[in-house]
């Protein structure tokens, strides 16, 4: 592991070295809808997702950048099943490979796609019986929940003026939520962002 963290350190510093004058931080935030689909999915609905996180635009041409980030996300979807709801937090770490075309002067359009991973921190199954909330059991308990490991792509569009960011971005996982399942998560949504 210690290895594998050497060579990215590397590769990114030697992209840093190469990369133009448009690099520069970002901070955004996103809101939209979460869900499941696959194979073993029956009777869900979509539920209210959110983001929020930091990236690099590590510009490595005036069309071309590779954008790494770290969020905070929330997914999870109703289960008209069980009358409850799943809740799922991840820090997630997107990887975008990004090309962009210039619009006007200071407007690009950006059209992103690439991997990303996710470590769920916690999350919460909570069951509701006449509109009460009657249980609440952790969706990433090690014997019986989900994996906390999350593997998927993520693609966006976005227009990129002055020093703001705003467009959609759509995520699928890759990795079932559980082993023996065939359920995956998903989000789409509308992320703005600043940079500097």
């Amino acid at each position: 592991m210690k290895k594998l963290f050497t060579v990215v350190a590397l590769v990114l510093m030697t992209l840093t070295a190469s990369a133009q004058d448009g690099s520069k931080f970002n901070v955004k935030a996103g809101v939209g809808m979460t869900s499941i689909v696959g194979g073993d999915v029956n009777n869900v609905k979509s539920t209210v997702a959110y983001k929020v996180g930091v990236s690099y635009d590590l510009a490595l041409s005036e069309s071309f950048s590779l954008i790494p980030g770290i969020e905070y996300v929330n997914k999870g979807y109703k289960d008209e099943n069980i009358t409850g709801s799943i809740n799922m937090s991840y820090l997630q770490v997107p990887v975008f490979a990004a090309l962009k075309f210039p619009v006007s002067d200071n407007t690009k359009l950006a059209i992103k796609v690439g991997p990303y991973f996710s470590y769920g921190l916690f999350g919460s199954d909570i069951l509701r019986f006449d509109g009460r909330n009657s249980s609440k059991t952790n969706v990433f308990d090690s014997g019986t929940g989900f994996d906390r490991l999350d593997v998927g792509a993520i693609a966006g569009v976005s227009v990129d003026f002055s020093n703001f960011t705003i467009g959609i971005e759509y995520s699928r996982g890759l990795k079932a939520l559980s082993s023996g399942d065939k359920m995956y998560n998903q989000a789409f949504g509308l992320v703005v962002g600043y940079g500097f």
